[in-house]
C-alpha cells in the first residue's frame, strides 16, 4: 500500500513538473514559431510575469491544501488563499502596473480642428500619435491599473483551480486504493473467523458419530479415529490456505462419507457421485462439508426409510454441487444450521453475487444446489 501511495505522489508531481515546463518554454516556442530572433530580455520579462503564479502554486500545493483544505478547514483555506494572492501581487517587484495618464479634456470639435494633418499616402493618422481617447465611450473605458490586476487574479484562480482538481483527483485514487485494501483485509479476517467456526462445529459432529460407533463396533471405532486424524490434518493445516485443489476437497468429502457410513445401516440409502477425473482447479476449502453434515444430521431417521444423494459436476466454467436428502418435517432446523449459515456468509464474501445457492424443501425432500465459478 505504501509503495502504491509513493507511486501516486510521484506521478502527481511529475504532472505538475510537465505543466510548468511547458509554461516556461512557451515564450521560446512563440519566438521560434514567429521566426523571430530570440530576445532574451523579452524571455526574462515573460518569466518574471510567470514567477508569481509559480510561487502561488507552490504555496497552495504544499502548504494550503495539505494543512487546510484536505483537513476540511475550507473557510481558513479561502481566507489564506486570498491573502496569499493579495500579498504576491501587491509586493511583487516584477509586476508594475501602468498608472493612468492624463486625458485630453478638450471638446471633440476643438480636437478635430487641431488634429494632425492627414497622411495622403496612407490616408490615416500618423501611427506615432495615439487616437483621441475622448472618442471612446466612457462606459467602455476601464482604468489602466484595474484591467491587468483583474487578468492576473483570473489567471491565479485558474492556476489554483487546476491545482486543486489534480490534487483531489489523485487523493480520490489513493482513497479508493486504501478502501480496497481495507475491504480486502476485512474480507480475509471474516473468512478466517468463519473457517474457525466451521472447524469446531465439524469436529463436534464427528466426535459424536465416533461416540455412537464405539457401542456398535469397537474395532471400527478405532479405525475411525485414524481416519479422523487424517481429516483433522486436512482441516487444521490444508484448509488454512485460501484455495486448495479440488482433488483434495473431494478426498476429504469421501473420507467423511465413509466415516458416516459406519454409523448407519443399509436402510439408509447413501449415493455419492463425484468426478473421477478432476481438472487442476482451485476452490475455497470446506465449502461443501456443511451440506453433508446437515444432510446426515437432519435427513436420517431410524424409523423411516432415509436417503442422502450428493453429486458434483463440472460444467464449462462452473462447478455444480447438489445435495438431496429425505426430510421429516424438520426442514426448518436444517435451514438454520450453524455451518450452513457460515457457508452462506463465505459465499457472499468470496463471490459477491457471482454464484447460485438454491435451497428448498418439497415432497419430503430437502434440496441444496450450489453453483460456483471456476477457472480451468
Amino acid at each position: 500500500m505504501e509503495t502504491q501511495v509513493r507511486k501516486q505522489k510521484l506521478l502527481e508531481n511529475l504532472i505538475y513538473l510537465i505543466i510548468w515546463v511547458v509554461i516556461l518554454i512557451s515564450p521560446l516556442l512563440k519566438h521560434k514559431y514567429n521566426g523571430d530572433t530570440i530576445n532574451w530580455n523579452d524571455i526574462f520579462q515573460a518569466w518574471k510575469m510567470i514567477a508569481p503564479f509559480f510561487l502561488l502554486f507552490l504555496i497552495n500545493n504544499y502548504i494550503l491544501i495539505p494543512l487546510l483544505l484536505i483537513r476540511k478547514k475550507s473557510w481558513l483555506y479561502l481566507l489564506f488563499t486570498f491573502l496569499t494572492i493579495g500579498s504576491i501581487f501587491t509586493f511583487n517587484p516584477f509586476m508594475k502596473f501602468k498608472q493612468p495618464g492624463k486625458r485630453d479634456k478638450r471638446p471633440l470639435h476643438e480636437f478635430m480642428m487641431n488634429r494632425p494633418p492627414v497622411n495622403d499616402e496612407m490616408h490615416q493618422f500618423p501611427m506615432e500619435k495615439e487616437p483621441y481617447e475622448g472618442m471612446r465611450p466612457p462606459m467602455w473605458q476601464m482604468p489602466d491599473m484595474i484591467s491587468p490586476m483583474v487578468n492576473y487574479i483570473l489567471i491565479a484562480l485558474l492556476v489554483l483551480g487546476l491545482n486543486v482538481a489534480i490534487k483531489f483527483l489523485f487523493k480520490s485514487i489513493r482513497d479508493e486504493h486504501r478502501m480496497k485494501e481495507l475491504e480486502k483485509h476485512t474480507l480475509q479476517t471474516e473468512l478466517e473467523y468463519l473457517k474457525h467456526q466451521i472447524n469446531p462445529h465439524f469436529f463436534m459432529n464427528t466426535l459424536n458419530n465416533i461416540h455412537a460407533l464405539i457401542d456398535l463396533d469397537t474395532e471400527k471405532a478405532k479405525e475411525t479415529v485414524l481416519e479422523l486424524s487424517k481429516m483433522m490434518r486436512y482441516v487444521l493445516y490444508d484448509a488454512t490456505q485460501p484455495t486448495l485443489p479440488l482433488t483434495k476437497e473431494i478426498g476429504f468429502l469421501n473420507n467423511y462419507i465413509e466415516l458416516m457410513k459406519l454409523r448407519y445401516t443399509d436402510q439408509v440409502e447413501i449415493h455419492i457421485s463425484l468426478p473421477e477425473e478432476v481438472p487442476a482447479i482451485q476452490i475455497p476449502p470446506l465449502l461443501f462439508i456443511s451440506f453433508l453434515e446437515n444432510a446426515f444430521k437432519h435427513g436420517i431417521s431410524y424409523r423411516q426409510k432415509s436417503f442422502i444423494h450428493m453429486s458434483m459436476e463440472i460444467k464449462g466454467n462452473e462447478l455444480e454441487c447438489q445435495v438431496i436428502n429425505s426430510s421429516f418435517n424438520n426442514a426448518g432446523e436444517q435451514y438454520k444450521g450453524v455451518g450452513l449459515e457460515n457457508v452462506k456468509k463465505r459465499l457472499r464474501l468470496l463471490y459477491d453475487n457471482n454464484y447460485t445457492l438454491d435451497i428448498r424443501s418439497e415432497n419430503n425432500e430437502y434440496r441444496i444446489l450450489l453453483i460456483i465459478p471456476i477457472q480451468l
